[in-house]
């Protein structure tokens, strides 16, 4: 893969986000809910492949954040990698949620409300721009992505 993958999968994320706030001014929370979670999941993944060069499999949102810590710090980006820390910590609950999202909305009986959805539109906005800031700030430091052609 080349480096139109990453930007394939952030432009894919960015498309869900908005479609999960189109659903969410429909009314339709279990399907906004879903998206969000979509949203988050391909932005991170799209970062890890241009920190790493390597395509990450795994659905975990808390444990791709871990595996994007650890690479940040292993270039040295220690301050970037401090603030995801630091989000995980003030939203480590909402963040179980939000990747339970999938899940809940395919598979069970549970419902989001409307309020609950606000919440996790919040934190997806808050999580995906801090994100776009990290890789802004990464990449205008010089760092090499050898893997694009």
């Amino acid at each position: 893969m080349n480096g139109i993958y990453p930007d394939i999968l952030r432009e894919r994320a960015w498309a869900m986000f908005r479609l999960a706030n189109r659903l969410f001014e429909r009314g339709e929370y279990d399907l906004s809910a879903m998206n969000i979670e979509y949203a988050v999941q391909l932005y991170l993944k799209s970062l890890l492949y241009r920190v790493s060069g390597e395509e990450w499999r795994g659905y975990n949102i808390r444990s791709l954040l871990g595996s994007l810590i650890l690479l940040l710090q292993e270039q040295g980006f220690d301050r970037e990698a401090s603030k995801i820390t630091s989000f995980i910590r003030r939203n480590r609950r909402v963040l179980a949620e939000l990747e339970e999202a999938h899940t809940r909305v395919v598979y069970s009986v549970f419902s989001y409300s409307r309020d609950q959805v606000k919440i996790l539109l919040g934190i997806a906005r808050e999580l995906m721009d801090l994100l776009k800031n990290i890789e802004e700030k990464v990449f205008s430091n010089g760092f090499r992505e050898d893997y694009k052609a």
